[in-house]
C-alpha cells in the first residue's frame, strides 16, 4: 500500500489519496494545513516551491525548521510533465510551435524558479533568452538600447543573481569553460517562458516532495475567515475554513464529486485577476480599477529567416495608440535541421477598434500589417509649430521667427543626441531593424487591458493575496508576473521567518503586516510607474483610417499632433536620449527592471 501511495504521488500528485488515507471511507474529508495556496498556476506553484525550498539564506535555521504542511489547490486538471510537453513538440509527426501565452521574466524572477527548474527548461529548449533590448518611437529619433553588459556590475557585486552560475552549480556534468570564457558571458536581461512548460516544470519538482498535497479539479465553494477584530487578542484568530468540491475520475472513466472541508493557518489567494478568494472576502479587499481603453493582440509568428533572426533581442516600437513588441521564444534547435523555423511572440497594444480590426484579419493580412508597422526605423520629431498648432496665436512676425528657430534648434539637438550615443559603443547602440514575419502560427488572441490594485492592503486575518489577485498592470513594461514573483518571494521568506521564530504562520499580524507594507509600496510604485509610462507615450498624434489601423502617412509622420502633444512628445524623446546616452542612468534603469537590489 505504501509503495502504491508513493507511485500514485509520483505519477499523479494531484490526487487526494494522501488525504483519504487519513480518514475512513467517507465523503467528508477534513484536513488542516499550515498554508493552503488557492491557484496552481505560475504564481501559486512557485510560492509552493519557495516554501518547501530549504536552500535559503537564513544561516542554518532550515536544518531545525519545523516542516511546513502545504496544499496547492488547482481548479483545472494537473499539468502534464515537462518531458511530455517536450516530447510532443519534438515529435516529427506532431510538430508544435510556441504558445502565445507566455511571460517575460526578469533575471530575479527566473532565479525564484530554482536551478533545477531553470536547468530543465533550458535543456528542453523552453527559454527564449534575450540579452539585448531595443526600444524606439514612431514620431522621433530617440532609441533605448539595453544590453547584458548593463548588468555586469550588479552581477559582480552580488546585487543580481548570476543565472549562468546558478544553472551550472546544479549541473552534474563537468564544466570545461575557462575563466576568460566565463567572464565574456553576457548576463541575461530576461527570458520569455510559456505558461504551460513553466507550470509543468515547477509541478514536476513539487510532485516529488512529500510535504505538499497537490489537489487538482477542485472548486472552493465557501470560505470562512476570521474577522479583523480577532487580531491583537491574546488568543490567535481561528484558522480559515473552506468547503470544496472535487471531481474524481475512476479507473473505469466514470466521474463523481467528492466534498471536503479544509482548514489552514494561512490561505494564500493566487487564483488570478478574477480571484474567487478575493471576491468571496470582498469586504476585506476593495479594489481600485482603471480601464486603459486599450486591447492587447497577441500571437506567435514564424520569422522570415532570409531577413534576419532575433539574435537574442527583444524589440519594442511605440506607435500612436500603443506599443508593439516582438519577443524571442524557444525554437527547435536541431543540428541536423538547418531549415528549422524560427519563432517569435507578438504583443500589440492598441485601441479596441484597431484591435478588433486586427483580430478580423486573415493570417496573411495580419502579417502584412504587422511588418508594415513594426519594420520601420526611427523618425524625425514633428514640428512643434505646425499650421494647426499656430491657430489662434497672434501674428507677430518677430515672435513667429524666434519660435520657429527654437523649434528647429530643439529638434536638431534631439537628433544630435541620438547620433551622439553611437560613439559610446557602436556595437551596442546602432539601430537594428527587427526581422520580418513570414506567417502566423496558431490563433491570434485579444485581451482587454486594465489597471487594478487592492485599495487597503494585501492581507486580512489569516489571508494574503499574491500576483494578479492583488494587482494587474499594462503589459508594456513586462512587469505583470515579475511583480507577482516578488510577492511570493517576500511572503515565503516571512512565513519561514515566522516558523523559525516558533510562531504561528499567521497567528499574529506581525509577519503579514510586514508583507503588506513591503508589497504595497512595491506594487503601487510599479503600477503607478507603468501607468505613467502609458500616459506619457500615448501623448502622440494619430490619424486613423476607416479600417481602424493607422495609414502609412500617419504612422511615419506621427499624425496630427496638437501643440501640447508635440511638446510632450519632444520632451519624451529627449528624455529617452538622455537615458540612453548616460551610462550610469541607463544601467540603473536596466538593474531596476532586472530586479537587482540597491545594496548588498
Amino acid at each position: 500500500a505504501a509503495r502504491g501511495l508513493a507511485r500514485s504521488r509520483l505519477n499523479c500528485a494531484c490526487s487526494l489519496t494522501h488525504i483519504r488515507s487519513l480518514t475512513s471511507a467517507t465523503n467528508n474529508i477534513n484536513q488542516h494545513y499550515d498554508v493552503i495556496i488557492a491557484g496552481g498556476g505560475a504564481v501559486g506553484s512557485v510560492l509552493a516551491r519557495l516554501l518547501l525550498n530549504d536552500n535559503d539564506k537564513s544561516s542554518l535555521s532550515h536544518r531545525r525548521r519545523r516542516p511546513l504542511k502545504v496544499a496547492l489547490l488547482e481548479q483545472r486538471s494537473s499539468p502534464p510533465s515537462l518531458e511530455n510537453i517536450a516530447n510532443s513538440s519534438s515529435s516529427k509527426n506532431n510538430k508544435q510551435s510556441p504558445n502565445a501565452r507566455a511571460y517575460a521574466l526578469s533575471p530575479t524572477s527566473l532565479s525564484y524558479l530554482g536551478p533545477s527548474v531553470l536547468q530543465r527548461l533550458q535543456q528542453t529548449n523552453r527559454l527564449g533568452i534575450y540579452d539585448s533590448m531595443q526600444i524606439w518611437e514612431h514620431d522621433g529619433p530617440a532609441q533605448l538600447h539595453f544590453a547584458g553588459e548593463d548588468l555586469n556590475e550588479a552581477v559582480k557585486s552580488g546585487r543580481l543573481v548570476d543565472l549562468h552560475g546558478l544553472i551550472e552549480r546544479n549541473d552534474d556534468t563537468e564544466q570545461h569553460q575557462t575563466q576568460q570564457q566565463q567572464s565574456n558571458r553576457r548576463p541575461w536581461l530576461g527570458s520569455v517562458v510559456e505558461d504551460a512548460p513553466l507550470v509543468s516544470a515547477v509541478w514536476d519538482e513539487l510532485r516529488n516532495d512529500e510535504r505538499i498535497d497537490l489537489i487538482d479539479n477542485v472548486q472552493i465553494t465557501s470560505i470562512s475567515a476570521p474577522s479583523q477584530n480577532t487580531m491583537g487578542n491574546v488568543e490567535p484568530p481561528p484558522p480559515v475554513e473552506m468547503s470544496c468540491t472535487r471531481s474524481i475520475t475512476n479507473e473505469g472513466g466514470s466521474k463523481h464529486e467528492e466534498e471536503c472541508t479544509l482548514s489552514a493557518d494561512l490561505l494564500v489567494a493566487a487564483d488570478g485577476a478574477n480571484s474567487f478568494v478575493r471576491r468571496t472576502l470582498g469586504h476585506s479587499f476593495p479594489m481600485i480599477t482603471h480601464s486603459y481603453d486599450r486591447k492587447a493582440v497577441t500571437c506567435t509568428v514564424e520569422l522570415d529567416v532570409r531577413k534576419g533572426d532575433m539574435a537574442k533581442t527583444a524589440f519594442q516600437r511605440f506607435l500612436p495608440h500603443g506599443p508593439i513588441a516582438l519577443l524571442p521564444v524557444w525554437n527547435c534547435l536541431n543540428n541536423d535541421d538547418n531549415d528549422a523555423p524560427i519563432y517569435a511572440n507578438v504583443v500589440w497594444s492598441t485601441t479596441p477598434s484597431e484591435a478588433n480590426h486586427l483580430l478580423s484579419l486573415s493570417g496573411t493580412e495580419f502579417i502584412t500589417t504587422l511588418n508594415h508597422h513594426l519594420c520601420q526605423g526611427p523618425n524625425v520629431n514633428p514640428p512643434l509649430l505646425s499650421n494647426n498648432n499656430n491657430r489662434g496665436m497672434p501674428h507677430i512676425p518677430i515672435i513667429g521667427t524666434i519660435a520657429k528657430e527654437m523649434d528647429s534648434l530643439l529638434r536638431t539637438a534631439n537628433t544630435a543626441l541620438t547620433m551622439g550615443t553611437w560613439t559610446e559603443s557602436p556595437s551596442r547602440n546602432y539601430f537594428r531593424m527587427p526581422p520580418a514575419s513570414a506567417r502566423v502560427v496558431g490563433p491570434i488572441m485579444g485581451l482587454d487591458l486594465k489597471l487594478s490594485h487592492v485599495q487597503q492592503g494585501y492581507t486580512a486575518p489569516r489571508v494574503a493575496l499574491v500576483g494578479d489577485a492583488a494587482h494587474t498592470v499594462h503589459p508594456m513594461a513586462g512587469q505583470g508576473l515579475n511583480l507577482g514573483m516578488g510577492d511570493v518571494y517576500s511572503l515565503s521568506e516571512l512565513i519561514k521567518e515566522a516558523v523559525d521564530s516558533g510562531m504561528d504562520v499567521a497567528g499574529t499580524g506581525l509577519f503579514l503586516d510586514r508583507y503588506n507594507q513591503e508589497r504595497m509600496v512595491k506594487g503601487l510604485g510599479t503600477v503607478g510607474g507603468v501607468h505613467g509610462l502609458h500616459e506619457l507615450f500615448r501623448c502622440s498624434g494619430s490619424n486613423s483610417s476607416s479600417s481602424g489601423i493607422m495609414n502609412a502617412n500617419a504612422l511615419n509622420s506621427g499624425g496630427n499632433a496638437s501643440g501640447v502633444e508635440s511638446i510632450v512628445g519632444l520632451g519624451r524623446s529627449l528624455g529617452m536620449n538622455v537615458v540612453n546616452g548616460l551610462g550610469p542612468l541607463r544601467r540603473a534603469f536596466a538593474e531596476a527592471a532586472a530586479g537587482a537590489t540597491f545594496s548588498r
